[in-house]
Order: C-alpha cells, then structure tokens, then sequence
C-alpha cells in the first residue's frame, strides 16, 4: 500500500487487517520500490498517483521493470478524470479505485485478483439490539446521511456522520457508541440491521 496520507493507509489497515492481510505501507514511491528491492514480493499492490518525488505511475512502471515482479497493481486516487486516460504503466480501467474507498469495491477487487473466496460468518446484532429501547435516537435529517455511508461501505464517512450526531445532539452517546463499534469491525450490514430495529416504522424507507 503506496499513500504519502497517513489517514489513507490507516484506513486501508483498518479494513485490510482484521480481515487476516499481511500489510506493508510506504509513504512514497521511493520507499515502495525499497521494500521492493530488498525482497518483498507483494502480493497485490495499493498504488495512490499523486506524491511527492516520483508519482505514482512512475512508480508502477519502475516495479513493473522488476524481476521477478507478478503482483496486482491497483490505482487507488480521489481524481476520477484519471480513470479514463490511457497509460503506459498497463493499469486498465477495472485496476481503478476512487477515494473515497468503498470497502465493498476494494474487496470485490482483491477477490478477483487474488482468487479469494470469503468466509461468510453470521452477523451477530444482538448486543446493539439490545440496548435499543434505551437509546435517544437522532434526528431523521442526521440519520440519513449516516445511512448513505453505510450504505457506500465508506467507513470513514460513518465516523463522520457519527461524530456529526454526537456533535447536534450528545444525548445520542449511547447510539452513537453502538454503531461506533460495529464499524470498527466494518459490520455495516449489521449496523443496517441495528437502524432498522430502531427507526421507528417506515423511518428507513
């Protein structure tokens, strides 16, 4: 994973590591090809394009240049006009993913490329169900763009949204607090699950 952002590569950790990857991050292209050069062989790569020193393009075309070098390369870059250019680091259009990082889509990714085949556990909402009769919930107009995010897979965003809540309204602290905590565990589906128990009815429509 190559991001001159901290924040990027703590996110990309966040969602990447609990899932069971092995990561390594570099700050720059430069560093990248360093642990490239002392032995690291990725198996799939996490390219962000705008860094200082060489870019990311020229980073990739430089690791492709390497021997032996088979791993997956994606661009990952919150410029959108970038993936319809044409480039010669051989990057093709599917190799391209938007920040902000849609965590359905990077997985949907890293399971093509890699062959992965997912173990699908049972969500488990009990815990936020059960303190539901006890929650202040917050208003529609804060819930529904916490409901867009979850909806997106965009784990910072629901931190955000979340934050927004306890911002407007801090007698929400124990809702807020819940949902917290299953997106830290990038549960969303159970954080879909724990809205619609406690949404009053036709609230989630």
């Amino acid at each position: 994973m190559v991001d001159n952002e901290e924040a990027d590569r703590e996110l990309l950790v966040a969602l990447l590591e609990p899932l069971g990857f092995e990561l390594r991050t570099a700050a720059s292209g430069h560093d990248a090809l360093d642990l490239l050069a002392a032995g690291l062989r990725p198996d799939a790569i996490l390219m962000d394009l705008a860094m200082p020193g060489i870019d990311g393009w020229e980073t990739i075309r430089r690791l492709r240049r390497m021997e032996p070098m088979d791993a997956r390369v994606a661009v990952v870059s919150a410029n959108a006009f970038d993936k319809a250019l044409d480039n010669d680091a051989g990057v093709r259009t599917e190799d391209f993913i938007l920040k902000p990082v849609r965590h359905g889509e990077l997985l949907d990714w890293l399971e093509r490329q890699l062959g992965l085949r997912w173990r699908q556990d049972p969500v488990t909402v009990a815990p936020a169900a059960a303190v539901a009769r006890d929650w202040t919930l917050p208003r529609a107009e804060l819930v529904a763009p916490l409901q867009n995010a979850v909806q997106l897979g965009y784990y910072r965003g629901i931190l955000n949204q979340l934050d927004a809540i306890d911002a407007a309204q801090p007698e929400c602290a124990a809702f807020t607090a819940a949902m917290r905590e299953l997106a830290r565990q990038f549960q969303f589906e159970a954080i879909v699950h724990a809205l619609a128990r406690t949404q009053p009815e036709g609230a989630m429509r």
